[in-house]
């Protein structure tokens, strides 16, 4: 709401913070103007994009680590800051700071007192103005000019108020201490556990494409913030021998738990989506069209879109490097539209082929098309899969069939918003 409110009245507003979920929904709010430019930034790594005439910081401080992180941010935003320019802070008081005077009970390690004293430290910055409330603190730094015949450091104007101006919302005014006290023992909450695992289902990771099949790709940058918001959430790949083995005993996962699987073997998933799943942290489970290794993803020639797909020395150097790999059958035709001796044949072939060439046991199967029915389940278990992997949609739950596992089907035109709805359980 703030930048909605300061938009009008400057020439270049950069919005900050280290959510991209936030920055998406302010730039949502702010689709009206076009002169604001939205960037995902980690005050305590990050440098500050150029410098400024004014910079706004918000109850932010508090979270940035300790006094030694608060110094050098400090420093960072004072050197951010043009001769002259003023930075604009809201921080609230806090009894850690100190016990005898109002504030909040947070479990934090400093409060506005700490950071305001830690920025009016610094010889670049003067406080100019000072509003202060029974529980929160608002200050106007201005930075030194180049210029400093009149800087003499004047005393700052201070206001302050006896009660608070507006009411606090229930939420918050729980935990305000207006007697003073210390800060709220928290007990630690429970440990996350998985027993609802998101099998997440990726096509193409690429830069390009034909328009028809845009659904099943997504771009490289898109992954990238995929990726960065499972590794920032705590999730942790698994492998699908680890669910199996879960699902069997009947016993949650430690952690968040997450499977990214890729159907058909594009050779993109070499170029693009392997080297951000190294960067993030994370694996993935490959189904390969077994006939089709090294040519063409002949099923989609109707699009007009004819694409390369993995090679065996490309399929190798991953499976190295930690990917694993599952069948998505021999010729990737639709199961239920074959007679049992062919869907037999789909099934045993492949996986022999994948055997021979990559030296490992293949257990886990994708239908083509999530094409499948309880004869498919049951044909494609008897060719030694102990695996099935569907298009149906949702998690997978502990009590499910391990031949018809659901899944959560990652499409191009998926936002960041959209995507971590998705992985989200009611």
């Amino acid at each position: 709401h703030f930048t909605v409110q300061l938009a009008p009245h400057v020439d270049r507003l950069l919005v900050a913070d280290i959510s991209q979920i936030a920055l998406d929904r302010t730039a949502e709010r702010c689709s009206n103007f076009n002169h604001i430019q939205f960037q995902q930034l980690d005050l305590v790594k990050d440098t500050l994009p150029g410098t400024f005439d004014l910079i706004v910081c918000s109850e932010v401080l508090y979270y940035m680590g300790d006094r030694t992180d608060l110094e050098a941010i400090a420093q960072k935003m004072a050197d951010a800051l043009v001769p002259g320019g003023h930075l604009l802070m809201a921080h609230a008081h806090v009894v850690v700071d100190e016990p005898d005077r109002a504030g909040f009970d947070w479990d934090v390690p400093f409060g506005a007192k700490t950071i305001g004293d830690t920025f009016a430290s610094l010889p670049s910055l003067r406080l100019a103005k000072e509003i202060w409330t029974p529980l929160y603190r608002i200050q106007l730094f201005q930075r030194k000019p180049t210029k400093t015949l009149w800087w003499s450091n004047p005393k700052p104007q201070i206001t302050k108020l006896s009660q608070q101006p507006a009411p606090l919302p229930p939420e918050v005014a729980a935990h305000a201490l207006w007697q003073g006290g210390k800060p709220a023992q928290y007990v630690s909450p429970e440990p996350i556990r998985t027993d609802r695992l998101p099998i997440l289902m990726y096509h193409r990771v690429a830069p390009t494409g034909v328009s028809e099949l845009n659904r099943w790709r997504i771009t490289p940058e898109a992954f990238e913030d995929q990726l960065r918001y499972l590794r920032d959430a705590g999730y942790y790949s698994v492998s699908v021998d680890t669910w199996c083995h879960a699902m069997l005993n009947k016993t949650a996962l430690p952690g968040r738990a997450i499977l990214l699987t890729f159907d058909d073997g594009f050779l993109d998933f070499f170029t693009y989506a392997q080297p951000l799943l190294k960067q993030y942290g994370f694996s993935a489970l490959v189904f390969l069209v077994a006939d089709q290794v090294g040519r063409s993803n002949g099923w989609d020639t109707a699009y007009g879109e004819e694409l390369p797909l993995m090679n065996w020395d490309h399929i190798r150097q991953l499976q190295a490097e930690g990917i694993q790999f599952g069948s998505h059958s021999a010729t990737h035709r639709p199961l239920t539209s074959l007679s049992v001796a062919d869907m037999v044949q789909e099934g045993a072939r492949s996986r022999t082929i994948l055997q021979q060439e990559l030296g490992t046991s293949i257990h886990a199967f994708a239908y083509p098309y999530g094409d499948f029915d309880p004869v498919v389940e049951h044909l494609i278990g008897a060719c030694g899969y102990t695996s099935g992997f569907s298009c149906r949609s949702g998690h997978s739950k502990l009590q499910d069939s391990l031949l018809a596992l659901p899944r959560i089907e990652v499409m191009g035109s998926d936002n960041l918003q959209e995507f971590v709805k998705k992985l989200s359980i009611a």
